[in-house]
């Protein structure tokens, strides 16, 4: 295989023409929310093993990568709605696009890919085990995950103790959500085990979920990445 390297409005992907891509955010994307430029500049570069793919599409002057369910953390809590834009690179040379798009396809047909992934085929942004937010602080020690409550955090919110703790082994669900600007629009991490009720109160009043300080939605996806990965390598 030829392989290739592809410049794009959202950043270079190179395609070794054997299996492994490295996208590289070296650009600004513009029309982008400052939260979106704001990860491509902190992600830096990705690498991508091709059986993390689902498809490749090619439209008009764009190659766009469709993922594999739980190839992805940073995927997987955030939903692609959310970053979708992160395996999206516009601007590009249409018949280098083609061309790569050709290769990455025959690889995939030939290596019987399926539609699930059983491990996490991309590494999570580094992340510390302890991050504070603006009504709990959590951590992670000792196979556990500890919420420890602010002061004003209400007595819903204290309901399981303070503080409180569980098994990552329990935790079936990590969850991010971005500020989304306006009353009430504070982003959230929030888990789920298997006794978390299907009728679920406010993040703010959810004993197991913690607001995001103002500013700091990107550390929170990195650390709800980064957890995810301890739940399930």
């Amino acid at each position: 295989m030829a392989g290739g390297e592809l410049a794009s409005m959202n950043g270079t992907v190179v395609w070794d023409g054997v299996g492994t891509l490295r996208i590289r955010y070296d650009r600004t994307p513009t029309g982008l929310e400052p939260m979106a430029g704001s990860l491509f500049a902190r992600l830096g570069e990705r690498v991508l093993p091709v059986e993390a793919l689902q498809s490749v599409e090619v439209a008009g002057d764009g190659l766009r990568f469709v993922l594999r369910d739980g190839a992805d953390p940073l995927q997987a809590v955030s939903g692609v709605e959310v970053l979708g834009d992160l395996y999206d690179f516009p601007g590009a040379d249409p018949a280098l696009a083609e061309r790569v798009a050709g290769e990455i396809r025959r690889t995939l047909s030939r290596r019987d890919v399926p539609a699930a992934a059983a491990r996490w085929l991309l590494a999570p942004p580094p992340a510390p085990d302890r991050i504070a937010g603006r009504d709990a602080t959590l951590s992670v020690a000792n196979g556990q995950l500890t919420f420890t409550y602010e002061r004003r955090a209400g007595r819903r919110k204290k309901a399981h103790g303070n503080p409180w703790s569980v098994r990552l082994d329990t935790i079936l669900d990590v969850r991010w959500r971005p500020e989304q600007g306006g009353l009430g629009g504070r982003g959230y991490l929030r888990i789920g085990t298997d006794r978390t009720p299907l009728d679920r109160p406010k993040p703010k009043h959810d004993p197991a979920a913690m607001v995001s300080a103002r500013g700091a939605d990107l550390d929170v996806l990195f650390f709800a990445a980064r957890l995810l990965t301890r739940i399930r390598p």
